[in-house]
């Protein structure tokens, strides 16, 4: 395989992988905008700060879209030497937005028991306690 040809490949592979990325990061901003709505009625400054934070990953997802590789690694390093409390505050609201899908997710899906005489087997849940 020619250099060429492995460039190419590698390329498209990247390619692939930063609009996948960047589709996250648009569900990971509206999760977040979704936890600051929440937040608005009881804690409006955090909420404001959280969607600041959506917005950022908003145009960071933008960015991924628009930029190539090199460039994305050097807007980063440009970004958190600029900004490092807004880096790890979209950190920390990036963490708090994924706990969330990961907790409505776990709510969506549908648990099934395994019944013995009437009441659920020990080990139809390995390490869960039971109801």
């Amino acid at each position: 395989m020619d250099p060429d040809t492995t460039f190419n490949r590698a390329e498209e592979f990247a390619d692939k992988q930063k609009k996948a990325g960047a589709s996250r990061l648009d569900d990971m901003a509206r999760a977040v905008h979704g936890a600051a709505d929440e937040l608005n009625a009881q804690m409006p400054l955090a909420a404001e700060f959280a969607h600041a934070a959506a917005e950022r990953i908003e145009k960071g997802a933008g960015a991924l879209r628009d930029h190539n590789m090199r460039g994305l690694v050097g807007d980063i390093n440009n970004f958190g030497r600029r900004d490092p409390l807004m880096l790890f505050g979209g950190a920390m609201a990036a963490g708090f937005a994924l706990s969330r899908l990961v907790k409505s997710a776990a709510r969506a899906t549908p648990r099934t028991e395994t019944h013995v005489g009437g009441a659920p087997h020990a080990d139809a849940f390995p390490g869960a306690p039971m109801r």
